[in-house]
């Protein structure tokens, strides 16, 4: 049995939450049902291509808790919709998802009362937006039933609710929950008959959120999500987002206001950013750095743009710390006795560098006074760490760094600095071992993409392969403007399924089977770009494409380690997650086999000459076979393929 009760869409653990997607467009309608009901199990999604299938599943279906449909559509479109719902569900969740983001639609919108408004955004992932606003859309209608049914069920919910709830009327608190209490950091007599904005918000924020309020007051029935900071007594500051609308509350006007605690969230969010800044630059300078200390710079000003107050890395020199390159205030670094055996009197770089190990210090005026805690404290700086810089048991030096404020060093902070350390050390001992590399020397990269963007990452990840051993592409050649041909091999597959899952794919033309034995080998026409493509189109050759549930790993070679960032670069969009895992020194000057002038057609026949096994003796398929499977004509595949060889003799013998 459902349990429509408040709360249940945010967990899923009270209930699931049924959704009707509305949408023309059947292709892209199935695959954001796949993707929601994925990425958030209670989610359970039907899907209607039109109005009329629409309105009839709602009349058939009396459980639905949510409707998402798009404004666009034939002969009606999702507002004319909207109302014929609400004629029968007044207060059913109404979300509306337009490709137009102008104002005048999101106004229409506004006005015929949708829940809430979607701009659709081709090419990006919005599964967890959606997924955020149904479930949202749904704890607030689930609320507002509970609370229309009885005052005592209202009650009951929303103190067991992890949101602070709470009813309004003129500003001042009629009703709150615990939760209310808990947030605002007061007594719960404290909050009665007190307006609520002057008692609890931020003052910077008064003036917007008393805006917000006003316009509940004149009966605004908007749902959307506000910010604000609360203040509470001991000076604190709680970020928040609440969300309120109208309300009859014991036969008078009221307002029922709903406040989310996202101050942990804003911190990870934070955190997150912060590492995947560090983890930029640091994979920036793997690229781009010829010397440790190019490296070493760009890691310590990326720390204080990270709000460190001082960075800076040092080795040791005859048991003494030698500063490299220094970010902030280099006097204290100077002024500080640096010796690893005799001195520093637990100063954090000088202990970290003694003992061998990380070393964190919350607050430098709980120790005693010290000629570098002096030194330390008259410079401002509250807290420091060190973090030796160790790879394969071999130290390559200490990354130090400052706060101004004392017990900044939380537990995701510690690891991440340990991480940077490890990674640092990691990306000196390559430097120092395989020094910088010459403009004209090759490099050998080693790519990871592990964006479903890459339809075989995809596929994996939708279980396409697992059954299967070791799945590759052994080439990639363009076929016209728009898709491409890749030959790909699967080890140990089972052929009808896997080239079924590969034809299901909606960026997939057309899969020709190339050989049936194992591994499986077939030619995918796909619409591009693909990750291989864009690298090459930066003057890579792709050596070889694996491909696994995690990503794909793509090994290619360049001309210069210059060349390596821009190649990062070219793969964004579409393939925005793609890293660096790898670069090493090639032996070898020359890049492993250009194409040279050959054009693209040219190109593509001898591409599949050579995966369809026409050079082979005895000849796995003829000229017509291929050229069938390429969709040209026989004179014309052999014509391509001549001009193609004659090309490659006289660059490789001229």
């Amino acid at each position: 049995m459902t349990d429509d009760s408040p709360g249940a869409s945010e967990s899923g653990e009270r209930g699931p939450i049924r959704v009707l997607l509305v949408d023309d467009n059947d292709e892209w309608a199935r695959f954001m049902a796949r993707d929601m009901e994925r990425a958030a199990p209670e989610v359970g999604v039907t899907v209607a291509t039109s109005a009329n299938e629409a309105m009839l599943t709602v009349r058939d279906r009396g459980d639905l808790d949510c409707i998402v449909t798009d404004y666009r559509m034939p002969e009606v479109d999702g507002l004319q919709l909207l109302e014929r719902v609400r004629e029968d569900h007044p207060d059913l969740p109404f979300l509306l998802v337009t490709g137009d983001g102008s104002e005048d639609v999101a106004a229409r919108a506004i006005e015929s009362g949708v829940t809430d408004y979607v701009v659709k955004e081709p090419g990006r992932d919005q599964t967890a937006t959606f997924v955020g606003k149904v479930r949202q859309a749904v704890a607030e209608y689930r609320l507002q039933r509970a609370l229309e049914e009885s005052e005592q069920r209202y009650r009951t919910v929303t103190e067991q609710s992890r949101d602070a709830i709470g009813i309004v009327r003129d500003r001042r608190l009629v009703f709150w929950n615990g939760r209310f209490v808990e947030l605002t950091g007061r007594e719960r007599g404290a909050l009665a008959d007190r307006d609520l904005v002057e008692t609890v918000v931020h003052p910077e924020d008064r003036e917007r959120v008393a805006a917000v309020f006003a316009r509940w007051e004149r009966g605004d029935q908007r749902q959307s999500v506000h910010g604000t900071r609360v203040v509470r007594p001991d000076g604190t500051v709680r970020h928040c987002e609440f969300t309120g609308r109208p309300i009859d509350y014991e036969g008078e006007p009221a307002t029922l206001v709903s406040v989310r605690d996202v101050t942990d969230r804003r911190q990870r969010e934070r955190e997150l950013e912060w590492e995947r800044e560090l983890n930029r630059t640091v994979q920036e300078a793997l690229v781009e750095a010829r010397t440790r200390e190019d490296l070493e710079r760009a890691v310590t000003a990326q720390l204080r743009r990270q709000g460190y107050a001082l960075a800076w890395i040092g080795e040791l020199d005859e048991g003494g710390l030698v500063p490299r390159v220094v970010e902030g205030d280099r006097t204290y670094v100077e002024a500080i006795d640096r010796d690893a055996d005799t001195g520093g009197d637990s100063e954090p770089s000088v202990w970290a560098a003694r003992t061998g190990e990380a070393q964190f210090l919350q607050e430098f005026g709980d120790l005693f006074p010290t000629a570098w805690r002096d030194e330390a404290t008259e410079r401002g700086y509250a807290g420091g760490a060190g973090l030796p810089l160790v790879y394969n048991d071999v130290t390559y030096g200490l990354l130090a760094v400052y706060h101004d404020r004392p017990n900044r060093f939380d537990e995701t902070e510690r690891r991440l600095l340990t991480e940077l350390a490890d990674t640092v050390a990691f990306a000196v001992h390559s430097i120092e071992t395989e020094h910088a590399l010459a403009s004209d020397h090759a490099v050998d990269v080693v790519l990871q993409v592990p964006d479903d963007a890459y339809y075989l990452v995809a596929l994996a990840r939708d279980g396409a392969f697992v059954d299967c051993g070791t799945v590759g592409v052994r080439g990639t050649v363009p076929s016209d403007d728009e898709t491409v041909i890749q030959y790909v091999t699967v080890a140990d597959g089972d052929l009808a399924a896997v080239r079924a899952a590969i034809e299901g794919h909606p960026d997939v033309r057309d899969v020709v089977v190339i050989a049936e034995s194992d591994p499986v080998r077939l030619q995918v026409t796909v619409a591009g770009p693909v990750p291989e493509t864009l690298a090459a189109a930066r003057g890579a050759v792709v050596r070889s494409t694996t491909v696994a549930a995690e990503g794909a790993t793509i090994e290619l070679r360049q001309s210069a380690r210059d060349d390596v960032r821009a190649t990062v670069e070219a793969l964004d969009p579409p393939f925005a997650s793609a890293s660096v895992f790898s670069v090493v020194e090639s032996e070898r000057a020359d890049t492993d086999g250009t194409r040279g002038d050959l054009t693209e057609k040219q190109a593509t026949a001898l591409a599949a000459a050579y995966h369809h096994g026409y050079f082979e003796q005895p000849r796995q398929r003829s000229a017509t076979e291929v050229a069938e499977a390429l969709g040209v004509t026989h004179s014309t595949f052999l014509q391509h393929l001549r001009v193609a060889q004659q090309k490659v003799f006289e660059e490789r013998f001229e």
